[in-house]
């Protein structure tokens, strides 16, 4: 099939949730169909990953997301009663070039990725729609407008009244739609099982993610993520504040490490208490983890699974998160992850883990054997190929 794949950005490199699922889309697709893919892109400098998403996908192009650009066109829309996700993502140049690929060949399906982008869908008339919301944006704007004060706590309530109104419309518009959990589709109050709505589970690269043979890690913890999304910076604060010090109290050599792009300024000013490391961008997580002991999550605003801890168990270090960011994992015996919200528990967890360090080799191979089994990516993908030829 001819498919033309939308995205809200460029799903490459996979370093960031949203960007590791929709590259692992991609590749999938890849072997059974011709791609097409039309996505924004935010920063210059990402123009020269087009020659590696060109590996997976008949023709690439990158449209422009410019923030001042944009931020006019979402209070416009917001004064109009939509929501601002959706005047955010609105784009000439991208209607264009959404109208160029379906001019210059049959398009067979149109695969949207993130509900933001759904209205350039329906320039494809007639040609089936999916759409994978990921996560629901209108649960993620109620999450945070629980957890601000005013007038934040009033703007993101208004986004999450708004699209869930419109996810619920796109769910019965798209052929058929997408989540990553069912949680996700329970948010929208599905009653009994709707065969237009799936979910499709993340996944993880073992064979990228795997422990360093000769690590000796030092009494470290690492917090791995995109550090100017709002989650990340809160979880990075929470930590370091609340937690750290009481870590620090045992092991007065712990250190904490804050890997993940463009931290924000509030994260950057961490690495002026001890022991604490803003690495900023890094090329590569995994030397970092191999230095580590443990692995946090400390995200108090979560959804789904999260790919960090997934990585951080596949290296084979235990992980110590919250009742929020552990979604499906809490409790699986297989898995070293511990769950705590309360401050002083969660640093109990993180110390009882350092002073096991390193894992026994039985208990890593016990993790990764019980990751393999469920959250393998081909495996998981192989509900899109379902979805598709019901949809031919």
């Amino acid at each position: 099939m001819n498919l033309l794949f939308i995205a809200h950005r460029i799903p490459y490199p996979p370093n960031k949730g949203d960007k590791i699922r929709s590259y692992n889309e991609i590749i999938h697709l890849s072997k059974r169909h011709e791609l097409h893919l039309v996505a924004f892109h935010e920063y210059p400098e990402e123009l020269k990953y087009s020659e590696e998403l060109e590996k997976y996908c008949r023709t690439v192009t990158l449209v422009p997301l410019v923030r001042w650009k944009q931020v006019p066109r979402a209070l416009g829309s917001m004064m109009r009663g939509r929501p601002w996700s959706l005047g955010y993502f609105s784009s000439a140049r991208m209607r264009r070039a959404v109208a160029d690929a379906l001019a210059a060949g049959p398009v067979d399906a149109v695969f949207v990725y993130s509900s933001s982008m759904a209205p350039y869908a329906f320039q494809a008339a007639g040609a089936p729609k999916i759409l994978d919301f990921v996560d629901s944006d209108a649960l993620k704007w109620r999450k945070y407008s629980e957890a601000r004060r005013p007038p934040f706590r009033w703007i993101y309530g208004y986004e999450a009244r708004k699209l869930s109104n419109f996810e619920r419309r796109m769910i019965e518009a798209f052929d058929r739609s997408i989540f990553v959990s069912p949680a996700e589709i329970a948010w929208h109050g599905a009653q009994g099982p709707n065969p237009k709505v799936s979910f499709i589970q993340n996944g993880i690269d073992l064979d990228f993610f795997k422990p360093s043979a000769g690590a000796h890690p030092s009494p470290a913890v690492a917090f791995t993520g995109a550090m100017d999304y709002y989650p990340n910076v809160d979880g990075a604060l929470f930590f370091a504040r609340e937690i750290f010090p009481r870590i620090r109290a045992v092991y007065a050599d712990a250190k904490f490490f804050v890997i993940g792009s463009r931290p924000a300024a509030a994260v950057q000013a961490l690495s002026s208490i001890p022991g604490i490391t803003v690495t900023g961008t890094v090329a590569d997580v995994r030397p970092f983890l191999s230095e580590c002991r443990v692995a946090v999550v400390p995200l108090r605003i979560a959804q789904g699974i999260q790919n960090k801890i997934l990585e951080a168990l596949a290296m084979g270090l235990p992980v110590v998160t919250t009742p929020e960011a552990a979604g499906g994992l809490a409790g699986v015996k297989e898995l070293p992850l511990a769950v705590a919200a309360e401050p002083g528990e969660f640093a109990r967890r993180v110390i009882e883990y350092m002073k096991q360090a390193p894992l026994p080799e039985a208990s890593v191979d016990a993790c990764r054997r019980h990751l393999r089994g469920r959250y393998d990516w081909e495996t998981n993908l192989s509900a899109m190929d379902e979805i598709l030829n019901v949809e031919r």
